[in-house]
C-alpha cells in the first residue's frame, strides 16, 4: 500500500493533478499505472485481468482503497474534480519519508475512514470502533499462524454486536475491515487455505516484525473486578 501511495502521489505531482471522472473516480490510465506495479494479498491480478477488459478504479480495489486513504490522510486533496498532492503529500515522496507515509496511512485507514463503505457488510462499523483493543490483542495472540475465525473470537469484543443477520458476517467484517488492510500495510502476512462456501478462502494470518515496530501499547487495568479481554 505504501508503494501504491507513492505511485499515486508521484503521478499527482508529475501531472500537476489527477483529473477525476464525472463519477469522481481515477481515470483508467492512472489506475493501470498503479495496478501494474503493485500486489494486493487476497486479490489475484490474473483473475481481475481475466474478467475485466479494462481496469476501472472499482476493479482495482487496492488502488481505490489507497486513493481514499490518501485523501483521508490529507495527502491528496480534491478541488474542482482534480486531485492534487498537498504540501505534506509531496514531502512523503522523499525516500526517507516511507515510515512517516506508512504511519499516516495506518492512522487514516483505521481512524479516519469508514471501512464499512467498502464491503457492503450490514454490520455497522464493527469492529472498527474498538481498533485499539483489536490491535493489542493481535500483538499478543497472532505471533503464529491463526485462522480468521480464531482471531475474530479472540481479538474482538463480540458482546458489542447487538444483532447479526448471518453467522459468518462478524468474521467477514474482521477480514475486510482489519486483517486485510493490515496485510496491505505490511503489518500482517496471510496464507490461503481451502476454498470455503459462501465467500473466498479460509485464510491464516500472523504478525510480522514491522507490526511491533510501528505499534506500541500502554495497557492499564482499571479496578480489580474489571473484565479481562
Amino acid at each position: 500500500m505504501v508503494q501504491a501511495a507513492r505511485l499515486l502521489l508521484g503521478l499527482a505531482v508529475e501531472k500537476g493533478g489527477l483529473v477525476l471522472t464525472p463519477a469522481g473516480a481515477l481515470k483508467r490510465v492512472d489506475v493501470r499505472h498503479v495496478f501494474d506495479q503493485t500486489e494486493w494479498p487476497g486479490y489475484d491480478k490474473a483473475d481481475i485481468l481475466a474478467t475485466s477488459k479494462v481496469i476501472n478504479e472499482h476493479d482495482a480495489y487496492g488502488v481505490l482503497f489507497t486513493r481514499i486513504a490518501l485523501q483521508a490522510a490529507g495527502l491528496l486533496r480534491k478541488r474542482s474534480g482534480i486531485l492534487r498532492a498537498s504540501r505534506a503529500g509531496k514531502a512523503m515522496l522523499a525516500p526517507e519519508a516511507a515510515p512517516a507515509l506508512l504511519a499516516a496511512l495506518f492512522e487514516a485507514v483505521f481512524w479516519k475512514m469508514n471501512l464499512q463503505d467498502f464491503d457492503r457488510n450490514p454490520i455497522e462499523f464493527w469492529p472498527q470502533h474498538h481498533m485499539g483493543v483489536i490491535l493489542w490483542s493481535l500483538s499478543v495472540s497472532a505471533h503464529e499462524w491463526s485462522s480468521a475465525g480464531t482471531l475474530t473470537e479472540s481479538c474482538t469484543v463480540m458482546e458489542t454486536l447487538l444483532e447479526v443477520p448471518a453467522q459468518d458476517l462478524p468474521e467477514f467484517a474482521m477480514v475486510s475491515r482489519v486483517l486485510r488492510p493490515l496485510t496491505w500495510l505490511g503489518l500482517l502476512e496471510s496464507r490461503k487455505q481451502a476454498p470455503r462456501p459462501g465467500w473466498g478462502f479460509d485464510e491464516d494470518f500472523r504478525t510480522v516484525p514491522l507490526f511491533r515496530q510501528l505499534v506500541r501499547f500502554r495497557v492499564e487495568m482499571q479496578g480489580a473486578q474489571a473484565a479481562r479481554h
